[in-house]
């Protein structure tokens, strides 16, 4: 019974999973716009597109980015932007990527977010942790 579980939890798609049409950032939008946008909406991380239009994935950004460059160089310039901080070339996966493989790239690669995109690389969704243990725990419930 608790392999068979086990299984159909392994089998979850990206699409059950995922924060549809998520919050996007442009290169271009300034860090401390950026990181405000973040501190009000409670989130740690953000997509970045190459405009609102097509949603073409370019990359991410993550509050964990700026802190660490708070350190390494001074962000109280008003001139930095997300292009300078942002995490080009995310790793990603497409909707129909199984909850197992979405897990393997997160603990491989220690990373908290995953955009979703579809086959021209446009953003459709995003990954985060929270979602997954909201769902793990919506079938312990059952």
């Amino acid at each position: 019974m608790g392999e068979d579980l086990l299984q159909k939890l392994s089998e979850i798609k990206a699409s059950e999973i995922m924060i549809k049409n998520p919050l996007s950032i442009t290169p271009d939008e300034k860090i401390s716009a950026t990181e405000l946008l973040m501190l009000r909406k409670k989130i740690g991380g953000l997509p970045v597109v190459k405009n609102q239009k097509n949603n073409q994935l370019i990359g991410i950004i993550t509050q964990r980015d700026i802190r660490l460059a708070r350190f390494a160089m001074s962000l109280e310039s008003p001139n930095t932007t997300v292009k300078d901080l942002m995490t080009s070339e995310p790793f990603v996966v497409k909707k129909d990527d199984t909850l197992k493989n979405i897990l393997e790239i997160m603990f491989e690669k220690n990373i908290q977010r995953l955009p979703v995109v579809n086959n021209e690389n446009q953003l459709i969704g995003l990954i985060v942790q929270g979602e997954i243990l909201k769902k793990l725990f919506d079938y312990m419930k059952t």
